[in-house]
C-alpha cells in the first residue's frame, strides 16, 4: 500500500492511502520519513508544538506528546526503539511506549541500540559520555569524550574514550587494553576501524587514505570459567 500526505486549505496535513482514504487525522505538519516513504508502519507527527509517533492504524503509540521526537529508529524502520526530548533531557522509548532508560540525558546518540546496529547507546550528562546497555546498565566510566565508532555502532567490542586530555582504547568490560595516546593521533580522522584480532585501530582520512594505526592489547575470546556445579545438581 502507498501512502502520500495532502494539505488542506488551512495548511492541516494528514495521510491518505493510494486508494483515497484518509488514514491519519488531521495535523499541523506529518514528517514524510516513515510510513509516507516505506520506511515503516509508523509517522511522526507535530501538532501544537509538540510531536508524537503514529501507526498505520492511528493509533498514538507514544506514552505523551514531547518536546521533540528524533525519526531515528523506530519511523524509520531501523529499530523498535526511538528518542524523545521532555524538558531539556532525551529518553529512549520502545515501540510500546516502554521506557529504556533510567534517567534522562542531556543527549543521547542514535547510533546503536536505536539506530539497530547495536545493544548499546551513548549519552552525555553534564558536559560528560558513558556507554550503556539496553537493560539501562552503566558499562563504561564517565570519560570526557567517547567516540562512537567500535562498541557503540555494532562493529566492534573496544571503543575509544577521553580522559584527562588523553585518548585510550577499551574493551567493553571498561578494561584498559591500549597505553594513552594524545588528541592530535584522531586530527583529521574520518574513519575508524578496528581489527579485533591483530590489534590494531586504523584511522582514515576522508580521502580513506591510511593516516595511523594505533596498537592495544586483545582481550581473550575464550576466557576460562568457574562453574559451580552444584547448581547443576537436581539435589
Amino acid at each position: 500500500m502507498k501512502y502520500e500526505i495532502r494539505v488542506r486549505d488551512d495548511e492541516k496535513e494528514a495521510i491518505f492511502d493510494e486508494k483515497g482514504n484518509r488514514v491519519s487525522k488531521w495535523f499541523d505538519y506529518i514528517e514524510r520519513e516513515g510510513l509516507v516513504e516505506g520506511d515503516s508502519n509508523y509517522y511522526l507527527v507535530m501538532k501544537n508544538g509538540k510531536w508524537a509517533i503514529f501507526d498505520v492504524n492511528g493509533r498514538m503509540i507514544t506514552p505523551e506528546w514531547f518536546d521533540d521526537i528524533s525519526p531515528d529508529g523506530l519511523v524509520r524502520g531501523e529499530s523498535e526503539y526511538y528518542i524523545a526530548r521532555k524538558d531539556g533531557e532525551d529518553i529512549i522509548f520502545d515501540v510500546n511506549g516502554n521506557r529504556i532508560t533510567k534517567e534522562g540525558f542531556n543527549w543521547i546518540s542514535p547510533y546503536g541500540l536505536v539506530d539497530g546496529k547495536s545493544d548499546y547507546y551513548l549519552v552525555m550528562k553534564k558536559g560528560k559520555y558513558a556507554i550503556f546497555d539496553k537493560y539501562g546498565n552503566q558499562i563504561s566510566e564517565w570519560f570526557d569524550e567517547i567516540k562512537e565508532d567500535g562498541l557503540v555502532k555494532g562493529e566492534s567490542p573496544y571503543y575509544i574514550a577521553k580522559k584527562k586530555g588523553k585518548y585510550a582504547i577499551y574493551y567493553k568490560d571498561g578494561q584498559k587494553v591500549s597505553d594513552d595516546f594524545p588528541e592530535k593521533d584522531l586530527r583529521d580522522v574520518y574513519s575508524i576501524k578496528f581489527n579485533d584480532k591483530l590489534g590494531i585501530v586504523e584511522l582514515y582520512s576522508k580521502k580513506l587514505k591510511k593516516l595511523r594505526s594505533i596498537e592495544f592489547q586483545p582481550v581473550p575470546l575464550y576466557r576460562e570459567e568457574i562453574i559451580d556445579y552444584t547448581k547443576l545438581l537436581n539435589i
